[in-house]
């Protein structure tokens, strides 16, 4: 068996939390297994689409769900299903969107340009509103034209309020919601609640908060919505045959989301604390150090900042926690050294500590 050491590269303690570039989440065991004990036989794949999306809506407490190659691809297939719909003729034709509603209104708050990209290269046209600043209600409603396909929300971005008055006017106009999601696990409740508000099609993640696969995303929504999401993905012979998830990425994400609703998510929440205490604690042993722990309805986080009497800079000591063995990879930057507690292992915390400690001393 090969490892990553073997091809140069040195793993490190991701401090930074569920980033893309950073490889995700790290897999329970059990999804791993899962995977594992899939990649033995073959399955029908559209069958297993079918069948995971039914127990998924099930477990969750959704209409209906299907199994994506990530949230970006997510967002990417309900886009080509807003134009679409379940009309094969359609799913066949696209990025050619003649005599179709083919606009798609998107704020400028979220700089995730791919995700611009992606509903462009399915054959939708942005009407973009806002600005990188701010967007309101109104700003995404006024846009609503004769050619509207969707509308596109960025939740997070976006607070919640938003979209609250957004899917009900929408909704009278005949416009479908499609939410960006990808990493607003935890909270659980969002799995369910953005859904229930009415959004035709909400995207997250499988490989941040959820801890499946990395390649995996999940969609939930209205059943019609969703039905056509999936006709426009592999392993159909549509626009998104080249998204594919394979039969080991579906049965891992199924498991991650079981153990995710399993967990108690106070007692997660607490052992997150914990560990940014921990850190704490050890930096403000420093002279000129301070440290705060930060709770948000997310995660926590540990803040330190450093004052002049201190000989290095945040900047330094980030460059020295990356540098250093254990690599430690964290958030922060300017005047300030961040720690994310989503990505820990346990005792992950005590090592950041020690280096904390052996860095400014």
């Amino acid at each position: 068996m090969l490892t990553y050491q073997d091809i140069g590269l040195k793993p490190f303690i991701n401090a930074s939390g569920t980033i893309t570039t950073l490889g995700g989440s790290i897999m329970p065991v059990e999804v791993v297994e899962s995977m594992r004990e899939a990649a033995t036989s073959f399955i029908h794949l559209n069958e297993l689409h079918e069948r995971v999306g039914d127990k998924l809506a099930d477990m969750i407490g959704v209409e209906a769900a299907f199994v994506s190659c990530g949230a970006a691809s997510g967002v990417q297939v309900s886009a080509a299903a807003c134009l679409t719909g379940t009309n094969m003729d359609r799913v066949h034709g696209l990025p050619d969107t003649t005599g179709l509603k083919n606009e798609f209104i998107i704020s400028l708050v979220d700089s995730h340009y791919y995700i611009h990209q992606g509903i462009e290269a399915v054959g939708g046209t942005l009407v973009k509103v806002g600005t990188r600043e701010a967007v309101t209600a109104a700003d995404m409603l006024d846009a609503i034209g004769p050619n509207t396909a969707a509308i596109v929300f960025f939740f997070g971005a976006q607070p919640k309020e938003q979209l609250a008055e957004i899917i009900p006017e929408a909704t009278k106009r005949g416009v479908p919601v499609v939410v960006d999601a990808a990493a607003q696990l935890p909270p659980r409740s969002n799995l369910t609640e953005i859904a229930g508000m009415g959004a035709s099609l909400v995207n997250f993640s499988g490989g941040k908060g959820m801890r499946g696969p990395q390649n995996s995303g999940l969609v939930v929504g209205k059943p019609e919505f969703v039905e056509a999401a999936r006709y426009n993905s592999n392993p159909h012979s549509a626009i998104g045959r080249g998204m594919k998830v394979g039969k080991e990425e579906v049965m891992g994400l199924l498991t991650a989301v079981e153990i995710f609703l399993a967990k108690d998510e106070k007692e997660e929440y607490a052992e997150w604390h914990a560990q940014m205490e921990h850190i704490a604690q050890a930096a403000e042993s420093i002279d000129g150090v301070q440290a705060e722990v930060a709770d948000a309805k997310q995660h926590p986080s540990v803040r330190i900042t450093l004052d002049s009497s201190c000989s290095k800079t945040a900047e330094q000591v980030n460059a020295e926690l990356r540098e250093g063995t254990p690599s430690i990879v964290n958030g922060g930057g300017g005047d300030a050294v961040v720690f994310n507690p989503m990505t820990l292992m346990p005792g992950e915390e005590e090592t950041i500590a020690n280096r904390l400690v052996e860095i400014l001393t």
